[in-house]
């Protein structure tokens, strides 16, 4: 048995390493290609129009433009994202300017500019990574700005950089019907999950598109959710009955990602012919089978949901209506009030950030030396919001530093310094390949970018003082997390837990009701609060799997409560499909008060890490089925499937409070 937290054994520096380098997507090779070509283009016109030394301002803010504009966005969202950007870089580049009046000047606008971009992380991570660039041109103009240029100089340098990158705005302009066709074909693809379709739809959220675009859009979520409750269908049959519906299962993927094709292409509708020979075999086979008239009933669902959209995807119509995507965004009103003071772990990372880069580019202003310029990019590119996620940046980013400056050397024995400028420019197509998906090595590119370009001393001795000035970066950046509002991001995996069950149960409420009170738009955002928690929970699993040794007995029957969990969910959404789609009248409320006491007994259990008490017996729950349902197997069949994920997290919710692993994990960091 397992003691407490204090003996938990954590994994060392090369176990983190390999877990801190893992890719989270795929590279970014178009997008590197036409940055790349961009920025050149940029820097070839900047220099033939005389932008003297501005050109280094116009090629870096051409750099971070074609990040924000190429982000996976529609048109209509990168649009204002973008000339916001150019607005505020252009406001940066003349707070530099105007800096160098005097230094209490610099001070106060260098704090302005790392406060308040920095604090944009409290809307989401996405808002807080533009911030962040935001204050990367600050620091890129504190770096470049000198007297030569006016004040307005700089400016143009940043618009006229935004000119050129909108070359990518115009191409997402004529792309937008391409881009909505994409997004409304992801839920056609087998290999999608339903996180990506929540992703999607609050990308989309608030504008206009085609009805039929709406409704396959819909569609989409529907069958991504239903696709994988039917895998857990078939896990439940055997024999000739699973021979069968795999074989339906199999062939409804196939049609389906040929209606995902067909969508980009516009090439109109797909043949039918043996989805429907599969599912007339499903349907008139006979057996006393557990699960499968549960079968049938999900073949019935599939049929439904892939001819009504291969019959959209057939015609096309004229002078459609558009309808306008909902939104489920939290006012941000709401978000400033509740997350704008130091209760707050971005707040106090925002207010340790301008500290620690205020310090940084004050050695900056008063001496313009390579070693104060990349100590400072060490704070800026290692400091975290809390010590345990700055220790893990810190780790990846010297240990891909130091692979960056072994293979330097290696590279400069070899090749002339004129070849080693043509490897600067792959490192750069390589940095932005990478980023945000292989932070390590687009790490390692940058780092081999500004090694070979630097214009002064030999390869060596610029690969050894980056190390030197990268690793004074990161202590820095240890020093200021531990000694300023210091704040571990601390994980409490039952809390989580109890979270991602009290999220079913709200989800529940909102499902089972009676036909007329059944809302799209509350239990599509009930859904997405329910896969959001899951998603958290799979990440807090993770974190305890990725740092510690000897946990496997513990997780595996939180993992076994996390399944039955996200299993209840899948049914509830199975429901919820049917009753949307069926017109559903009958009113489900007793079973909503019953899941609901259930789920709040077992939520209860985890919160106070004990055993689950005053369970009733579940012989009621089919009583109540029957009568609730009055014979109406397309529900019944599901509804038992509920009764049975809320037994199992019973039974393993118990089985934990045994083991004494829901007292564990409660306060790590």
């Amino acid at each position: 048995m397992m003691g407490e937290v204090d003996y938990l054994e954590r994994k060392g520096v090369i176990g983190r390493l390999k877990t801190l380098s893992k890719p989270t997507g795929k590279p970014l090779w178009g997008a590197a290609v036409r940055t790349m070509l961009i920025i050149i283009l940029a820097g070839i016109l900047a220099s033939y129009l005389g932008f003297g030394e501005g050109v280094g301002a116009v090629v870096s803010i051409t750099l971070f433009a074609c990040i924000i504009i190429d982000q996976p966005l529609p048109f209509r969202k990168v649009l204002p994202l973008a000339a916001v950007g150019a607005f505020l870089m252009s406001m940066a580049f003349a707070s530099a300017s105007i800096a160098l009046l005097s230094l209490p000047v610099f001070i106060v606008l260098t704090a302005i500019w790392a406060f308040f971009p920095l604090s944009l992380y409290i809307f989401g991570d996405a808002e807080g990574l533009f911030g962040f660039m935001i204050f990367s041109s600050y620091f890129i103009a504190t770096t470049l700005v000198k007297s030569s240029l006016t004040t307005l100089g700089w400016v143009e340098c940043v618009l006229f950089a935004y000119l050129i990158a909108s070359i990518l705005l115009v191409l997402k302009f004529f792309g937008r019907d391409s881009y909505t066709r994409k997004m409304v074909a992801v839920g056609f693809l087998p290999q999608t999950h339903t996180n990506k379709m929540v992703s999607i739809r609050k990308n989309m959220a608030g504008l206009s598109i085609k009805k039929s675009f709406n409704d396959l859009l819909k569609d989409g979520v529907y069958l991504t959710g239903l696709r994988g409750y039917g895998k857990m269908v078939q896990s439940r049959l055997s024999g000739k009955t699973a021979e069968v519906f795999r074989g339906f299962m199999e062939e409804s993927d196939a049609v389906s990602a040929q209606i995902a094709d067909h969508i980009v292409n516009k090439r109109g509708g797909v043949d039918l012919q043996n989805l429907k020979s599969k599912f007339k075999e499903l349907n008139f086979y006979k057996g006393d089978v557990d699960g499968l008239d549960a079968a049938k009933k999900v073949s019935k669902t599939f049929m439904s949901l892939i001819e009504g959209a291969n019959a959209m995807i057939s015609v096309v119509p004229t002078n459609e209506e558009h309808v306008k995507i909902t939104s489920t965004h939290v006012p941000v009103t709401e978000t400033l009030r509740s997350k704008f003071n130091l209760d707050s772990l971005y707040i106090r990372h925002a207010l340790r950030f301008t500290i620690a880069m205020t310090i940084a580019l004050l050695f900056i202003y008063l001496d313009h030396t390579r070693d104060a310029l990349w100590i400072a990019m060490g704070v800026l590119i290692i400091i975290k919001p809390d010590v345990t996620s700055t220790i893990d940046n810190m780790i990846l980013r010297v240990s891909f530093n130091l692979f960056a400056i072994i293979l330097a050397i290696i590279l400069a024995f070899f090749f002339p310094h004129d070849v080693l400028l043509i490897f600067a420019l792959l490192a750069l197509f390589f940095f932005r390949a990478f980023f945000p998906t292989y932070m390590g090595l687009s790490v390692m590119a940058l780092t081999l970018f500004v090694v070979f370009i630097w214009p002064t001393g030999t390869v060596f001795e610029n690969a050894v003082a980056r190390l030197v000035d990268i690793s004074i970066g990161a202590l820095s950046s240890l020093f200021v997390v531990y000694a300023i509002l210091p704040k571990r991001l601390t994980m409490n995996l039952p809390e989580q837990l109890s979270r991602v069950i009290k999220a079913n149960q709200e989800y529940m409420e909102v499902v089972l009701v009676s036909g007329e009170e059944y809302d799209h738009k509350k239990a599509t955002s009930k859904l997405e609060k329910a896969f959001l928690e899951h998603s958290n929970l799979e990440v807090a699993l993770k974190k305890v799997q990725d740092s510690f040794k000897d946990v496997s007995e513990d997780l595996t029957v939180y993992e076994e409560i996390s399944a039955a969990s996200y299993s209840l969910t899948a049914d509830t959404s199975a429901v919820a499909g049917l009753i949307e789609y069926g017109a559903w009248e009958r009113d489900l409320t007793p079973l909503n008060d019953l899941g609901s006491k259930l789920l709040e007994i077992i939520s209860s259990a985890v919160e106070e890490d004990k055993k689950p008490q005053d369970w009733p017996d579940l012989s009621i729950y089919s009583k109540i089925l029957d009568e609730a349902l009055a014979g109406h197997r397309e529900l019944e069949q599901y509804m038992s499937w509920m009764a049975s994920d809320i037994q199992i997290m019973h039974d393993e919710v118990k089985k934990a409070a045994e083991m004494g692993a829901l007292g564990r994990y409660r306060d790590l960091t």
